[in-house]
């Protein structure tokens, strides 16, 4: 999709940091935009700071974690806007524990949000793309999807899960021209971990994560730029960031020294928790 001026643009998860640079830079290149968030505040204030552009913008406050809100959604969004061209399933969650700690619940609540919602956004609003002559899904996964991080059990899983997925869903739409982009970013300057981060089990460990991603990370305007650029030159598949594009190669190079090396360093962790 070489060219997205005019194009409608859905965004899920839009008032998080990464989902807010999403919207800013897809409207920079004029797109009117279809923002979903569970958070109502959040999601007027990004609509404030777009207000001044020409453009359509709607928002629409939704838990994607609940089929019933999903299924609400086409009605809204064909109200608002006469077409949906891209969709950007950008929602997720992480939790810092043990796969030992982890209960049904904490995977159920994970996979959810990261990868049932993405699944059923794009099952729910694949008609109205069809209907567009090129059209473009854009999954966010993650680096966690290349191996399976210590600490991050469902995150890691859930991700992985929505890598294949998407995989699946890049073959089987390719006919359509529909195309799909699965996005591996890294570490990245926003507070998704806050959201969880007292459930974590060693908290001072979770407040260290954290503060190394935002030393660390790239910032979500990065981010957002990349994925953009991703989407008009139909990537497949995309890396961003250096710890993001390294565990992707260490992971296909050197499987096993990886695994160790991981596995050294989450013992590690335990030893001096």
């Amino acid at each position: 999709m070489k060219h997205l001026r005019g194009k409608t643009v859905v965004i899920t998860g839009a008032a998080g940091g990464l989902g807010s640079a999403l919207a800013k830079a897809l409207a920079s290149e004029g797109c009117h935009l279809a923002l979903i968030d569970i958070n109502q505040r959040e999601l007027l204030s990004l609509v404030k700071d777009l207000q001044s552009l020409k453009l359509r913008v709607s928002y629409h406050v939704a838990n994607l974690c609940e089929k019933t809100d999903i299924n609400k959604l086409p009605a809204e969004l064909l109200a608002a806007h006469q077409s949906i061209n891209v969709i950007v399933n950008n929602a997720g969650m992480t939790l810092q524990k043990s796969i030992e700690n982890h209960n049904a619940e904490d995977w159920q609540r994970v996979f959810d949000l990261n990868f049932w919602a993405a699944v059923s956004m794009c099952q729910t609003l694949l008609p109205f793309l069809r209907q567009q002559n090129s059209a473009h899904i854009v999954n966010l996964s993650s680096m966690a999807a290349f191996h399976g991080l210590p600490s991050q059990g469902s995150y890691s899983s859930s991700k992985a899960a929505l890598q294949a997925y998407s995989e699946s869903l890049r073959a089987e739409l390719s006919r359509d021209g529909i195309s799909v982009s699965c996005i591996h970013p890294g570490a990245i300057q926003t507070n998704m971990i806050m959201a969880t981060l007292n459930e974590s089990d060693d908290l001072e460990q979770a407040h260290k994560n954290m503060m190394l991603a935002q030393r660390f990370g790239v910032s979500a305007e990065f981010a957002a730029k990349k994925i953009v650029r991703g989407i008009k030159r139909n990537t497949r598949s995309m890396t961003i960031g250096a710890d993001a594009k390294l565990l992707k190669l260490a992971s296909i190079v050197f499987p096993g020294l990886t695994a160790k090396l991981l596995a050294r360093t989450y013992s590690r962790f335990i030893a001096s928790s």
